[in-house]
């Protein structure tokens, strides 16, 4: 698709125009214009046979037409997620039609003592047809993430015993776990927590209540990049 480079222009320019909105109705409608775009993107993509930019913008699309739908759905939790897609569908885009490593299906692992909470993240990968393992205990989860090698870790941070940040910095002393993509799950929007996050090796963090969609998207964006840096790993130096 010649027409990637300039798209890619289109969309950054329409994310700042909403980041930079002065009021609730031009946001509105400077999602919609980037809602447009995203789903012409999507069917485009579909078409050309380039399957992750089409996984990418049809899980975004379903993001975006729930938040000009629900603007009170509108935060910095939500617009860090629309960000990010658009700035992974741009690394997708300079790869054009090169092949995409191939991979077994992704092991993920969910850590929250909430049950609520776990149930509502397994239903939002359910929505990006990705299947999860969901623990409540953060000891027996350590143990589990001995055993096994996940592709991805969503975690609370807070829960009793083992917080999530404690349980980061463990997994991150493994060396399967070095690389593996952490998104924190919390209520905890503060500066504290979102540098404790870092500290601890998290890769994000979605705020709490989450739209299943933003979670879906989030996942989705981590597990490809994952895949794409994976064989830039296993080379020598």
């Amino acid at each position: 698709m010649s027409s990637l480079p300039n798209t890619l222009v289109h969309l950054r320019a329409t994310l700042k125009a909403i980041v930079k909105a002065n009021s609730d109705a031009s946001r509105i409608q400077e999602l919609q214009g980037l809602y447009r775009r995203i789903h012409a993107l999507t069917g485009n993509a579909g078409i050309a046979g380039l399957a992750q930019i089409a996984q990418v913008s049809d899980a975004l699309e379903a993001l975006l037409k729930e938040l000009y739908e629900k603007p009170r759905t509108i935060n910095a939790s939500t617009l860090r997620t629309v960000a990010t897609a658009v700035d992974f569908l741009g690394q997708l885009f300079q790869r054009g039609t090169a092949p995409f490593p191939e991979g077994p299906p992704p092991h993920i692992l969910v850590v929250d003592d909430e049950a609520i909470s776990r149930r509502a993240i397994t239903y939002a990968l359910d929505k990006a047809k990705l299947k999860c393992v969901n623990m409540e205990d953060a000891q027996v989860a350590y143990n589990l993430l001995l055993a096994n090698k996940f592709d991805l870790v969503f975690l609370d941070v807070d829960m009793p015993g083992m917080n999530g940040f404690e349980l980061c910095a463990r997994l991150r002393e493994l060396p399967s776990y070095k690389k593996t993509p952490v998104i924190f799950v919390t209520s905890l929007t503060d500066f504290e927590t979102r540098a404790n996050s870092m500290i601890s090796g998290g890769n994000d963090y979605i705020a709490k209540p989450f739209l299943f969609m933003e979670l879906a998207v989030k996942a989705i964006v981590f597990l490809l990049r994952s895949r794409l840096e994976a064989p830039k790993e296993a080379q020598p130096a």
